[in-house]
């Protein structure tokens, strides 16, 4: 045989067995995944990348043998699918555990499979993606070569990666163990509902492992899920529309967007859709919604400490973190919940570049008990050196409510911001008028016995407190903006902003009330 022919026969062999790899655990495991509504771990990756871009690697890594009868069963590719790819044509990583093959399991070739793809996309600076669909640690191989490649490996290069490229793991299924905070040291963890949960030790009898660790208890009630997606397919394309905000890497600027929106519009709705009432709500996703291009918004955490909003929208295609508080939730007060939301947040903004904007309408931290015996002091002091220690673009607009702690929480220039500006409906100092007014006046009001005259007497003292709050306010904004002009006063400030450059004292790291 011609050494032509060798080598074509060579290529369909090697063809054919890399097929066989592929289809991991085969037909029946394949159509048992999709019965639970599930993609295979390669169709997930097929549909999270441009097509045809999936380089796989090391698909033919084999577990290392144990001595235990798991040795006789097939093992494709180690249960995990790692390599790169384009999304909407820019560079990522990405693994992704095949559930069809031994359930998943990690063990210590899996493992370094993963490790390697997460060294390679630091060294490469691209985004990782880490798809998650496994039953834990596979004891057999545990046994065998304790600590020999573990899940230690895999945490590392991830802290290694923090601040230098954007991580996204996405819980596609079980995530248990030493896996599940392996997932959460990521930026961004997404969630499915139905057929994926998180959880770090066994559930008590009483409880299943989808109770403990349901999408809807990381989504609602822990704040581990940043995004709930309704199915496999959303999930994935909610991940590639993430990774279009965002930079490869932290000394990249993130990706612009022609988007088509009109630099110069104003919104007419924005005049009317604020009550100079602090009583009366509105929505605040509506007011993000007006300013942004195209009215689009990725929001993040949206059913956790729902009291504030975070997340990703673009103004004339650049990229633009929004903090604001919500008004519809708690009359947008802070919480120690909210704290974490915005602390981490901002973090992640001014590590990759991404200007920030906060919206602010709140009357400061919840006084409530139950909140300062949690640790409300350490968690406020959490939020303020977030927002202090940030050197992107800030921009703060008050759009009503800017009472006591909260002046600290959405902070303006004195914390380090560049603008600090508001809108007519703003109102500012330590407390609102009411407020002021029951304190000041108390000894007077408790000394007029005739209830009808302490009431006109409170009315007018309010009245007054008011105007005095009036010129505050006046003096303690840049400039009052009309609302109308809120997108394009941003654009024109971000411009001038592009260039932002601020010297910091040099240390080896700060030290953050965690």
């Amino acid at each position: 045989m011609e050494d032509l022919d060798l080598m074509k026969q060579k290529i369909a062999e090697i063809d054919e067995m890399r097929n066989g790899l592929k289809r991991g655990g085969g037909a029946a495991e394949i159509e048992k995944q999709h019965e639970k509504g599930k993609l295979t771990a390669r169709e997930r990756i097929d549909k999270l990348l441009d097509p045809g871009t999936f380089q796989e690697l090391d698909i033919w890594g084999t577990p290392l043998a144990t001595g235990f009868a798991i040795d006789e069963k097939d093992t494709q590719a180690d249960a995990v699918a790692v390599g790169y790819g384009d999304v909407n044509g820019r560079p990522i990583y990405v693994w992704a555990q095949d559930a069809t093959v031994l359930g998943g399991t990690l063990a210590n070739i899996h493992a370094r499979k993963i490790a390697m793809v997460m060294e390679k996309a630091i060294h490469a600076r691209v985004p990782i993606v880490g798809i998650i669909d496994s039953e834990g640690p596979r004891v057999q191989d545990a046994i065998q070569y304790y600590r020999f490649y573990s899940p230690e490996a895999m945490v590392y290069f991830q802290t290694m990666a923090s601040g230098v490229i954007p991580q996204i793991s996405l819980v596609m299924g079980p995530c248990v163990g030493e896996m599940a905070i392996s997932a959460s040291l990521a930026d961004f963890v997404f969630m499915v509902r139905k057929t994926s949960y998180m959880h770090v030790a066994p559930p008590p009898e009483d409880k299943t492992a989808e109770e403990v660790g349901a999408p809807s208890v990381h989504s609602r009630r822990t704040g581990c899920c940043d995004v709930l997606a309704k199915s496999d397919e959303e999930c994935l394309e909610s991940c590639r529309e993430l990774l279009g905000y965002l930079p490869s890497n932290n000394a990249e600027q993130p990706p612009v967007v022609d988007t088509g929106d009109d630099p110069n519009r104003r919104e007419e709705e924005l005049l009317s859709l604020v009550p100079f009432d602090s009583e009366k709500p509105y929505s605040m996703h509506k007011v993000i919604s007006l300013i942004v291009d195209n009215g689009e918004f990725f929001e993040l955490k949206r059913q956790w400490a729902n009291n504030l909003i975070t997340g990703f929208g673009r103004l004339v295609g650049q990229t633009v973190g929004f903090i604001a508080n919500n008004p519809q939730a708690m009359g947008g007060c802070l919480t120690l919940d909210a704290a974490d939301k915005m602390a981490r947040f901002a973090r992640f903004c001014d590590a990759f570049n991404i200007p920030l904007v906060w919206l602010a309408d709140t009357p400061a931290f919840l006084p409530a008990v139950d909140e300062e015996t949690r640790g409300l002091i350490r968690h406020g002091c959490k939020l303020v050196f977030s927002n202090v220690e940030a050197t992107v673009p800030q921009i703060t607009i008050a759009i009503r409510k800017l009472y006591g702690g909260g002046q600290l929480a959405m902070p303006g220039t004195t914390l380090g911001g560049d603008l600090d500006v508001a809108w007519p409906t703003v109102q500012r100092g330590l407390m609102g008028a009411e407020g002021a007014v029951s304190i000041i006046y108390k000894r007077e009001f408790q000394a007029i016995e005739d209830e009808s005259a302490r009431e006109k007497k409170q009315a007018q003292r309010v009245e007054e407190m008011q105007q005095k709050f009036q010129a505050l306010e006046r003096e303690w904004a840049q400039e009052l903006i009309d609302p109308r002009d809120t997108r394009p006063f941003i654009i024109k400030a971000l411009k001038t902003l592009a260039s932002r450059h601020e010297g910091r004292p040099e240390r080896k790291h700060e030290n953050i009330r965690l």
